[in-house]
């Protein structure tokens, strides 16, 4: 078995086509346009991303980008080389994969490998360590049970474990004008026509509410254009919403979308024009499953309550466009605020997610 660069077109379809495996409808790929701009270096990201085919033969029989970036660097207080959009037939295939990008990682100077994120952990990426007989959803992971055995018998640790989440939506009102009012808050829904100002708005919100968080590194306008194209496809009227005061400042959010997972199957990776027109036409059904995408509120507003009533205004919302259940992307087992926002509603965990972490020996003079 040998690991090479993906170096043409024939070798960036190789490894787009690894991806497209749904181990039997539990894993939703990657979005192919994102992959096939890393290869063309046509994204935001402030340094290169190489990406990794693992050859049995001449048959690719797993794939990896590796990456780095200052600021994770930074936030993490080393030097990481980074992997992610891990994808192996087995525990060999991983093997020679990650021996490839510790080669690389001793050859850059760099500390310790982290991952598998796509391409910052403020973005996706992670491992899922429990719950494999539940399916993966848009923007969470899902992995054969065996991938974190074999990442930790490399001698890789976990860290910042998380939990995704589910909850069935509950049709009740949402938050009354008066405790909107004791709150000192109004709620802005976002329309489909609003995207851009409504995210010229999160951009700074999202960058305050989280700022605290291990992991996080704030998003540039790029990053978060990147992370929210298509985003008008499966927006819907009250799932984008944004606490304001009474002088108009933005001071939480929630950020839901329909869960086309079912049309992201079927296409490998794709959305385009035929896959808009299954969205559309598939409407009624998808309305039926969302996805919280990410909620939040900056330090100052936190512990005061608003994002509970957020969170009260989506589920009406959703209970009203006739949607039943509603997942979750992340949340921290350090952020137990965020997860309250699950349970009260009877939700439960549905998947334990971890990232790794394996320290370098430095390398020889």
């Amino acid at each position: 078995m040998r690991v090479v660069e993906v170096a043409d077109d024939a070798g960036l379809d190789a490894f787009v086509r690894l991806g497209q495996d749904t181990h039997g409808g539990m894993a939703v790929p990657l979005a192919e346009r994102t992959v096939r701009a890393w290869h063309r270096g046509r994204h935001p990201h402030p340094h290169p991303i190489t990406l990794l085919l693992a050859l049995d033969g001449d048959s690719p029989v797993g794939r990896a980008i590796v990456h780095r970036d200052d600021r994770l660097d930074a936030r993490l207080g080393t030097r990481a080389l980074v992997f992610g959009a891990l994808e192996a037939a087995g525990p060999a295939v991983v093997d020679a994969l990650l021996d490839d990008v510790e080669g690389r990682a001793a050859a850059a100077g760099a500390h310790e490998l982290f991952g598998p994120a796509q391409l910052l952990p403020n973005q996706s990426g992670g491992v899922i360590t429990a719950g494999f007989d539940e399916r993966g959803f848009l923007d969470a992971a899902w992995n054969p049970p065996w991938l974190p055995e074999a990442l930790e018998a490399r001698g890789m640790q976990r860290w910042y474990e998380a939990d995704t989440w589910i909850v069935d939506v509950v049709d009740e009102d949402g938050p009354s004008v008066a405790e909107l009012d004791a709150a000192g808050i109004r709620i802005d829904e976002v329309t489909r026509f609003g995207l851009d100002r409504g995210l010229r708005a999160l951009l700074p919100l999202l960058n305050d509410s989280f700022a605290l968080l291990p992991y996080f590194t704030p998003f540039s306008r790029g990053e978060l254009r990147t992370q929210t194209a298509g985003l008008w496809l499966l927006h819907e009227p009250g799932l984008f919403l944004i606490a304001r005061d009474e002088d108009d400042h933005p001071l939480a959010f929630v950020v839901a979308v329909l869960d086309a997972s079912p049309v992201l199957q079927r296409s490998g990776g794709r959305m385009g024009p035929r896959e808009a027109w299954s969205v559309a036409a598939r409407r009624a059904e998808l309305r039926r499953e969302a996805v919280l995408v990410i909620q939040g509120a900056r330090p100052d507003s936190q512990g005061k309550g608003i994002v509970s009533l957020l969170s009260r205004r989506l589920h009406a919302n959703l209970a009203e466009l006739g949607c039943r259940t509603l997942r979750s992307t992340p949340v921290g087992r350090q952020n137990p605020g965020s997860a309250r926002q699950f349970s009260r509603f009877g939700g439960r965990p549905l998947h334990a997610t971890t990232y790794y972490r394996k320290p370098l020996a430095p390398a020889a003079p």
